[in-house]
């Protein structure tokens, strides 16, 4: 009988003794749950703070375009109002004179995690994907001729009242940039073989033909 107690009394201690190392390890994978959580929000914090940075910067009197190294406009300058940027994931604001540069930009660099346009009408930023874009006969640093807006009705009003406007798509946006974009490279290629005399006098930086002082007042020869 006595050696019974004491095997069942072993047995008791053993079990005691595994449940209490599965509460320590419990306690443990708890413990590093909360610390990756925290540790998760805190980088989740961090990144909105700096997208919020972004999301609010504005050019300077100096800011060039990054892709055709032209003059970026500010939003009180009537051709602000299609200034562009992006964001990178660290923080770095880059800004663009027309819509066309910030997609062709992105073709060698590879796309931004956060890209915004300014609304037609109140000029605040408003994410890319976000935006309604319409095509248009109107004025802008690269001649692309994009306008957008953040809600529908007000792309809607800007078409009743403008000739042969439209909405287009961001694709198509895209294929005009592209099509800017292998433009400028075959006239760059054709100038360094030495195949084109006095063609690329009149090139824009982006691309497209344009050899005449624009309405901005800069060339962009």
């Amino acid at each position: 009988m006595k050696k019974w107690i004491v095997l069942l009394i072993g047995a008791l201690f053993f079990a005691l003794a595994g449940c209490n190392n599965q509460a320590e390890e419990k306690k443990e994978e708890t413990k590093q749950a909360e610390e990756k959580q925290t540790e998760q929000n805190k980088e989740q914090s961090n990144e909105e703070d700096v997208f919020t940075k972004a999301a609010m910067a504005e050019p300077d009197e100096n800011t060039m375009c990054v892709f055709c190294n032209m003059k970026v406009y500010p939003k009180e300058h009537e051709l602000g109002k299609f200034t562009t940027k992006s964001a990178t994931e660290n923080g770095d604001v880059l800004f663009f004179d027309d819509i066309g540069c910030l997609f062709n930009y992105e073709r060698d660099h590879g796309e931004a995690t956060k890209k915004y346009v300014r609304d037609y009408n109140t000029l605040e930023w408003i994410e890319l994907q976000n935006a309604t874009v319409v095509k248009a006969d109107i004025k802008t640093p690269m001649n692309y001729g994009y306008a957008f807006f953040a809600k529908r009705e007000d792309a809607d009003k800007f078409i009743s009242e403008q000739s042969n406007a439209m909405i287009v798509s961001w694709e198509d946006v895209d294929k005009v940039a592209h099509e800017r974009y292998m433009k400028k490279k075959q006239m760059m290629q054709n100038k360094n073989d030495g195949q084109s005399h006095g063609h690329g006098d009149n090139m824009q930086q982006d691309g497209h033909q344009d050899g005449n002082m624009n309405n901005d007042g800069h060339s962009h020869n």
